[in-house]
């Protein structure tokens, strides 16, 4: 849910899905297009509009839930769950090799989910998933307001249940360009191309992003597919504003047979969370961040080997709260 930013908390698988829909059901094909956004726009201090939290600890608290569009056989059914996640965040010592800047990060996220009845044994059943992620970000400037930027993000995706493989192993790959515009260079634009290899598929996605921040330095604010973040500045220490994003985690399983006999061999967890949030200076660097909303469309998708559909189980809304403590540079 892979919460949340490239830079600033992405475990996010952090956090971030640019979905298509198709009979109302979210799929993973634009998913990925979310992260290259946030990676983009939190790539370098210099370069970002929008603040940036370079290391913290944050956790997610939602309201119980049961699936939906379960079979009569399953034993999922009336039983109910709670998920929290986990997450952490550090940056690793930048690197400048002449005009070429690198940047690096290491996030981590636990998802657990809590069930009402535990003592039910079910393989369809989503327990505990956990997800390491790099960011490494290269950084060239070719003028004043164009910067070429070129991104890997592995990500180890895994129950830990069974031994790793490379099935575990998700690959991005990212080229792109971004421009800065206005005379105080408030306003950047990026776009570029997006790869991303799991699970035998390879996808191809385009991107494009705004950010923006006002004169008076009062209003941040970005808007890409899949987020929004919108902050007002009451004072030097207090921002409020909006959030919103859409959140996913895709991982793979222990083969079995599903319901029906169906083969299933990886899945995809994920929500669309909107709320309020709050960030509060404690001292220094440090802030508190604060935020509250609702998960809404959440589903969780079981697939095959050839990447099709076996069960799409959809889930109740969520009412959810996040708490999160982190270090911040950049613009305050």
């Amino acid at each position: 849910m892979k919460t949340l930013i490239a830079i600033r908390n992405l475990g996010i698988r952090t956090d971030l899905q640019f979905t298509s829909y198709c009979k109302n059901r979210m799929t993973p094909r634009w998913s990925y297009l979310g992260i290259f956004i946030l990676t983009l726009l939190f790539s370098n201090k210099s370069n970002s509009q929008i603040i940036q939290d370079v290391g913290g600890i944050a956790t997610t608290v939602h309201g119980k839930a049961n699936f939906k569009d379960l079979p009569s056989e399953s034993s999922l059914s009336g039983n109910k769950f709670q998920l929290k996640t986990y997450d952490a965040w550090l940056p690793i010592p930048p690197l400048k090799i002449g005009r070429t800047s690198v940047f690096s990060n290491l996030n981590y996220r636990l998802m657990d989910f809590n069930y009402g009845n535990e003592t039910i044994e079910d393989p369809n059943r989503i327990e505990r998933i956990h997800e390491i992620k790099s960011v490494i970000i290269i950084r060239h400037p070719i003028s004043g307001k164009w910067s070429i930027l070129g991104i890997a993000m592995p990500t180890l995706a895994t129950d830990f249940k069974k031994s790793l493989s490379l099935d575990d192993l998700i690959l991005d790959g990212i080229l792109g360009v971004s421009k800065k515009f206005g005379a105080e260079s408030n306003l950047e634009i990026g776009f570029g191309v997006h790869a991303l290899h799991s699970f035998g598929e390879t996808l191809i996605t385009p991107g494009i992003s705004i950010d923006y921040r006002s004169p008076n330095n009062k209003w941040l604010a970005q808007f890409y597919w899949p987020r929004l973040n919108v902050l007002y500045s009451v004072s030097a220490n207090t921002q409020v504003g909006l959030a919103g994003s859409i959140d996913w985690t895709r991982f793979n399983l222990k083969n079995y047979r599903g319901y029906s006999g169906k083969e299933v061999d990886y899945a995809q967890f994920s929500t669309i969370h909107g709320g309020l949030q709050v960030h509060q200076r404690l001292i220094g660097g440090i802030w508190l961040q604060v935020q509250g909303g609702m998960g809404l469309l959440n589903r969780y998708e079981l697939f095959d080997s050839k990447q099709k559909t076996v069960n799409d189980f959809s889930i109740s809304n969520m009412a959810y709260g996040k708490a999160a403590l982190s270090y911040r540079i950049g613009r305050r």
